[in-house]
């Protein structure tokens, strides 16, 4: 191991230390967009940078091919080719006010070579105040950072994002046309599949004055239009956390539903080769895991697995990819979830390499298509692509036996999303998912359309039907829902109905609820502060919302549920975020969900079982407070937390619900991060003050980046979870549970106290390639509740090895 280490670190290095080197080309003269292009038509190598002004509107981009004969992705920008590049500069805010010039003065510099597109950055900043961490990939989005959009089939739905820190670190990934959480700023790297990782080279350094950084993209690492000549949709944000702001080259109004749609262009692109595109990373996997055996021993066993992905660029266009025994992947614990409402199961995103390469073209509504749902790939092969117009995407896999039903029979899946695009925002799709387990089977068959107008409307249809046939017999299921919105920069609103049948059910996709209709309406009004106030951004969202069974709305019965809520934020100077949501609900009890409780009555001089009565309709009041620190240079802290009324759904009763979360992303150095957590959840009997359940899950992530390749971290985590025995809350005698024999048990105290600790050394050159060292125990305590008398219930350790082979020359 020591071994490993010292190789290691010599094949990495730190970032280059910070040195005061003025910005190319800042004295050349800005010319306009049409006398650019003209221009850069007259030469084919123009011997001075020629400068696009975005709030001039100077965003039809001619950027140079160039020869990079001399080019060294090193941070800095000092090689000729740089000289002759495109520039843009003069950017606008964007979040949380628009429409206004940056504070911070910024250069992008942009030429390309018959392989590979380049970027260069020059970011202004007062002395000493960028944020910037040698950060593990994708983790930068709580350090300065500037990103830079390709949407490469110049569709206006989807864009190749590319972004560094002032360091170079990477953080990629696919940016879909979409609406983004209330809240959220559309230009935030939190609304983009940061999942996908792409192969491309990036330096930075610190600079007295800012930063510099510099960008390759091979032509090998993304897909784009057929045709020799074309143009390219293209976009820079900037993120400031010292001010909290984003910035953008091309302006961009709040007032316009589409993000992409308000980006500039890159124009007439020509002569870019991919040659043979063959990515293959074999991948060899050891693990020794422990068991308990019989007494105090323990058993332990080795195994091997040797499997592997292969990425076929068959054209521009389309990719074919193929594994076989894909990696597990998952090098650490899944954060561990509270459910607010445990009548429903939690998903968890997919990190497995094969699974999230190309996954946008599998995005498909109400999350029809959920990946994690094949556990133990025996192999799989998947298409994406795009022709005009149309995007592709077919997934078949075969998974383990031991996921069967009878753990003998192999289950078979395969997923067909096709999408259609209409205008010049509109969208329709069609989508079919099946798995199969022998005589067994899933089948879902769905269609979705978005249909946007006068840039600030759109209408939504959605509908699927669902087939299921097992020892149970054939049963069918529909999927229905209708949206429609407003999207403005003062106001806005959203209205929707939504209705499942009871047995509509997807075994290759995640629903979590279904027998219901529900029916939602938002409505938005947005303010912004004075330029230099004290505040920058005020948003109030009035939510309300009906819940109906699925026949019960069809008999125009009173909704089982109904809420109204107002959500008041507030944006201050600096990047502080406050939130105060006050919400009240009204729930009745559905007496279908409790027809195997049963509880106690007297009967002579004794007691007897009978059928569970549910609770009254009750009607509770809580608020929700949550408050963002600005990033500084050290810490970030979040605080949300949640207090009043809750229905209790087990008992039917209501108790009091008292939910706080604390997070903190702390950078003592630049390359120690440690981010802890903790959620707590208490609910309280609202009839006797009672305590009914408590859960509490206290983790800490600890990372030390030696380099932007190699890492070490551990993270501990501990879920501790009580609850008390169920009583009716008529008459406090203990309930029962009808098990599927018919016998009756006791729904008694329910405690748990596990704990996990995951140890991991992680080589990570470039996506493909890695080198994972890592070990991982879990510990149970339930029995007295005490970690000190915890049990070790498995632990293991692990080597994974992978190398990326990328076969091929560009073609002549």
């Amino acid at each position: 191991m020591i071994l490993l280490l010292a190789t290691l670190l010599q094949a990495t290095t730190l970032a280059p230390q910070s040195a005061n080197i003025p910005s190319a080309g800042v004295a050349a003269a800005t010319v306009s967009g049409a006398a650019t292009a003209e221009h850069v038509a007259k030469n084919k190598f123009p011997s001075a940078p020629i400068f696009y002004s975005g709030q001039k509107r100077e965003l039809d981009v001619n950027i140079p091919r160039l020869h990079a004969n001399s080019i060294s992705v090193d941070g800095m920008l000092n090689e000729t080719e740089w000289q002759q590049a495109a520039v843009l500069t003069s950017f606008t805010s964007y979040h949380p006010v628009d429409a206004r010039p940056a504070q911070d003065s910024i250069e992008i510099r942009l030429w390309y070579a018959e392989d590979a597109i380049f970027v260069g950055i020059r970011a202004w900043a007062v002395p000493g105040t960028v944020r910037a961490t040698l950060a593990e990939r994708d983790k930068i989005l709580n350090d300065d950072w500037v990103a830079i959009q390709f949407d490469t089939f110049n569709d206006r739905r989807r864009a190749f994002t590319f972004a560094v820190n002032a360091l170079g670190v990477q953080a990629d990934g696919m940016r879909s046309e979409q609406s983004s959480p209330p809240g959220t700023s559309r230009a935030s790297l939190g609304v983009i599949d940061l999942s996908q990782d792409y192969i491309w080279q990036s330096a930075g350094r610190l600079l007295d004055d800012g930063f510099e950084a510099e960008m390759r993209i091979p032509f090998k690492s993304i897909r784009f239009q057929l045709g020799n000549e074309q143009d390219w949709g293209l976009q820079v944000i900037r993120q400031t956390q010292r001010t909290g702001f984003q910035d953008l080259w091309a302006p961009t109004s709040r007032s316009i539903q589409t993000f992409l749609g308000q980006s500039g262009y890159l124009r007439k692109l020509s002569g870019m080769k991919r040659g043979l595109v063959l990515d293959v990373a074999p991948t060899t996997t050891v693990l020794a895991s422990g068991t308990p055996s019989s007494g105090n021993s323990w058993q332990y066993g080795t195994r091997g697995q040797v499997g592997g992905d292969v990425r076929w660029g068959a054209t521009a266009n389309f990719t074919v990819n193929f594994t076989a025994n894909p990696d597990f992947s998952q090098v650490e614990t899944d954060v561990g979830q509270i459910p607010g409402d445990v009548r429903f199961a939690l998903s968890y995103p997919e990190l497995r390499p094969f699974f999230v390469e190309g996954s946008e073209q599998f995005d498909v509504p109400n999350q029809l298509v959920y990946t994690r749902r094949l556990v133990q790939p025996v192999g799989a092969v998947k298409i994406t692509g795009k022709i005009p117009d149309t995007e592709f995407g077919l997934l078949s896999a075969m998974d383990a036996a031991r996921t069967g039903l009878d753990g003998r029979t192999h289950p078979l899946y395969n997923i067909l999303r096709v999408r259609r695009d209409i205008g010049t925002q509109s969208v329709a799709g069609l989508l079919y998912t099946d798995r199969i387990e022998g005589a067994r089977y899933n089948r879902v068959g769905g269609a979705d359309s978005r249909i946007q107008f006068a840039n600030v409307y759109n209408v939504e249809l959605r509908a699927a039907y669902s087939t299921t046939h097992d020892r149970a017999g054939t049963r069918t299921g529909q999927l229905m829902e209708l949206n429609t919105g407003r999207s403005g920069r003062t106001w806005g609103y959203r209205g929707s109905i939504q209705s499942l049948s009871p047995h509509f059910e997807t075994q290759s996709g995640f629903v979590n609820r279904t027998d219901f209709v529900r029916a939602q309406i938002f409505q938005r009004i947005t303010r912004f502060g004075k330029s230099g106030g004290w505040w920058d951004q005020q948003q109030q969202f009035l939510r309300t919302s009906a819940i109906w069974s699925y026949d019960g709305f069809g008999r125009k019965d009173v909704p089982l549920e109904t809420s109204i809520a107002l959500d008041n934020s507030i944006v201050l100077h600096g990047g502080w975020k406050l939130s105060v949501n006050p919400e009240l609900q009204s729930v009745a009890f559905d007496a279908r969900r409790y027809a195997r409780l049963a509880t106690l009555s007297p009967v002579g001089n004794g007691v007897d079982t009978v059928a569970f009565k549910t609770g009254d309709r009750p009607l509770t009041g809580y608020v929700n407070i949550s408050v963002n620190t600005p990033q500084w240079r050290r810490a970030g802290l979040t605080l949300t937390a949640r207090v009043g009324g809750e229905p209790e759904f087990f008992e039917t009763s209501t108790a009091r619900r008292t939910d706080f979360e604390l997070s903190a992303d702390l950078r003592p150095t630049s390359q120690l991060r440690l981010t802890p957590l903790l959620r707590y959840q208490r609910f309280t009997r609202s009839r006797d003050g009672s305590v009914f359940s408590t859960q509490v899950v206290p983790r800490l992530r600890t990372e030390y980046q030696f380099s932007r390749a190699l890492l070490a971290r551990v993270i501990m985590q501990v879920e501790s979870r009580e609850r008390d025995a169920l009583r009716d809350p008529f008459t406090e005698l203990p309930l029962y549970s009808r098990s599927t024999s018919g016998a009756l048990v006791l729904a008694g105290v329910r405690r748990s106290l596990l704990g996990r600790a995951d140890v991991l050394l992680s080589y990570l050159p470039s996506p493909g390639t890695v080198v994972y060292v890592g070990y991982g125990s879990a510990v149970d305590a339930s029995a007295d509740s005490r970690l000190s008398n915890a049990e070790r219930t498995s632990d293991g350790a692990f080597i994974k090895l992978s190398y990326l082979f990328r076969v091929g020359v560009p073609r002549q």
